[in-house]
């Protein structure tokens, strides 16, 4: 998942805490230590907030940040097809869910609108909706030419106005106008199979996409003109999962892939920086924490009998990008999490069970 988000600006005392460890990893990206050991760094656990579902179950599926009537707010995609809003500083909800999609919510993105916050959510009905933040409803939405779920959004700006990628099952990425919800230009990618996840980044003061589809390399795109400018190859199989952030002052991409991998690209360039070992993620956020860039990945632990595949046998692991660590660090805690965000403060937002939750690292 990729979006653009504003400044949390939420004081890390703003409510109760409780301390994650954080530990190194070992071999293959598996724990070195056990679950209350340290090395002397922790992630301490800002709140965690139950999701009550309207129906069916509030699963978390997408989460993104935005500034709100001048507090941090979390946006929430949930399973029983609604959009939340979170207060950044206590968990509590901030109005009533936004309803309007049929079925669940896949993607989130957020990004401003005439001076407005907007959210932008991707749903398995087909549609990609837009949502008026402070006045709490939809303001539009496209799904006029998708045959089916669409999986996830960013947001970017082009040639000063707003702008959405969304991706599909039906094999398309496109450009939506949020003024107009109308499609920009052709389809920016059309495939024979899935596409799952986009992720924008600025190259030369120009806006790109990084898209992954099930078949095929990562392609990235030039938003401007609406054609590939190169690819991503490496992986070995599928990749559905992809972020973007800054690498001493180039835009990199971080992917996730089935061959139990994580690796970094120079998007300018579409050369892999470094592929480091891990069980294969199924979510990646990427951004700054205490100035220093680092990719977060979500996946199983994998013991000696393999992976285990119940809700209480996930991990997420935090990877320095500079490379001036060999190893990511492992947070410790009851997070599942399908979804996850790094806020511009640095701030870790990620799905717990049928709810969401607020780290920060100390």
């Amino acid at each position: 998942m990729s979006h653009i988000e504003q400044s949390d600006g939420v004081p890390a005392d703003a409510a109760l805490a409780r301390e994650g460890k954080v530990f190194p990893a070992g071999p293959g990206g598996t724990p070195a230590g056990q679950a209350g050991e340290s090395s002397g760094a922790s992630w301490q656990t800002d709140w965690d907030s139950k999701i009550e579902h309207v129906s069916g179950n509030g699963w978390v599926n997408a989460v993104a940040s935005t500034v709100l009537d001048g507090r941090a707010v979390a946006v929430v995609g949930t399973e029983d097809a609604t959009v939340r809003m979170l207060d950044m500083a206590t968990g509590l909800p901030v109005g009533e869910p936004l309803t309007g999609h049929e079925d669940s919510v896949m993607g989130v993105a957020t990004t401003d609108l005439d001076g407005r916050p907007v959210a932008v959510t991707t749903s398995r009905d087909g549609t990609a909706r837009v949502w008026d933040l402070g006045a709490r409803e939809q303001i539009g939405q496209m799904l006029e030419l998708y045959r089916g779920p669409v999986n996830a959004a960013a947001a970017t700006v082009l040639n000063g106005r707003p702008v959405a990628v969304t991706a599909g099952d039906d094999g398309t990425a496109r450009l939506w106008d949020l003024a107009t919800c109308e499609q920009i230009g052709d389809h920016l990618v059309l495939a024979d199979s899935e596409v799952w996840a986009v992720a924008t980044a600025m190259l030369g003061g120009r806006p790109i996409v990084v898209t992954s589809e099930a078949e095929g390399p990562l392609q990235v795109i030039d938003l401007a003109a609406g054609r590939p400018i190169g690819e991503l190859t490496g992986h070995d199989g599928q990749v559905q999962a992809v972020a973007t952030t800054v690498l001493d002052g180039r835009p990199i991409a971080v992917t996730g892939g089935a061959d139990h991998t994580m690796r970094v690209w120079d998007l300018a360039t579409c050369e892999q920086i470094e592929s480091r070992p891990t069980t294969e993620p199924f979510a990646i956020s990427a951004g700054l924490v205490d100035g220093r860039p680092v990719a977060v990945t979500s996946a199983q632990y994998v013991l000696a009998d393999g992976p285990r595949y119940d809700n209480t046998d996930h991990v997420l692991r935090v990877w320095d990008l500079t490379g001036r660590e060999p190893a990511g660090q492992v947070v410790d805690g009851p997070w599942f999490s399908e979804a996850q965000a790094l806020t511009p403060r640095g701030r870790l937002l990620v799905s717990s069970y049928a709810g969401l939750a607020a780290l920060t690292h100390r």
